[in-house]
């Protein structure tokens, strides 16, 4: 699903843009893509920053006016992100799978929240002594979650990952299971423990 939410978040910039990272698109249709990239992100990119994600808007949210507002400021975040990963990375992006978790986790957590306070909200409405703590403690951890996948996004240890992973794959560190109690191996100690098992009566 994180791959298929991923795709989904950057399919607007790929129906744009698309021609232009594309590796096998022709000389002439990367730079008319390039132009029209151009002519689109040279608003579409500064309005991202715009908006008014402070007090009072959401106000209407009580307690959880100050969660919305963060899901407001964080969603335009997201939305520059996804952008400068796609030209930070260009066709790769697709491999850039740890990249990918990171922004659709990222956009899990903010439309949660969303969720979680307009759910609070409904149910304030409908009782106005139910005054649960619950969304707002979520909304606090998840706020947390976010800021942290943020930090993580271009700043991380992937490439060092990816090397390990790659040496494992090929057989460099099978040394590790080198004293590693097999499966089969265990069963049957455990059987020799335990002893021979009753044979079952007949009648």
């Amino acid at each position: 699903m994180r791959l298929f939410i991923a795709r989904e978040a950057v399919d607007d910039h790929l129906s744009i843009a698309g021609g232009m990272v594309d590796p096998r698109a022709s000389l002439g249709r990367r730079l008319a893509s390039a132009l029209r990239a151009g002519a689109h992100y040279a608003f579409w990119y500064p309005s991202r920053f715009l908006g008014w994600g402070l007090w009072p808007r959401y106000g209407a949210f009580g307690p959880m006016a100050t969660h919305m507002r963060f899901v407001d400021r964080s969603s335009r975040r997201l939305a520059r992100a996804i952008f400068n990963a796609m030209v930070r990375f260009g066709p790769s992006l697709e491999k850039k799978q740890a990249v990918l978790a990171r922004i659709v986790e990222i956009g899990t957590e903010l439309f949660m929240m969303a969720s979680a306070a307009v759910k609070a909200r409904r149910m304030v409405a409908e009782n106005p002594s139910d005054r649960t703590p619950l969304a707002d403690l979520f909304s606090r951890h998840a706020r947390r979650r976010v800021l942290t996948r943020f930090d993580e996004l271009f700043d991380n240890e992937d490439a060092v990952t990816y090397k390990v992973a790659r040496q494992a794959l090929t057989g460099e560190l099978s040394w590790l299971e080198q004293g590693i109690v097999g499966v089969e191996s265990y069963l049957g100690q455990s059987e020799q423990r335990s002893g021979p098992a009753a044979s079952p009566s007949r009648t």
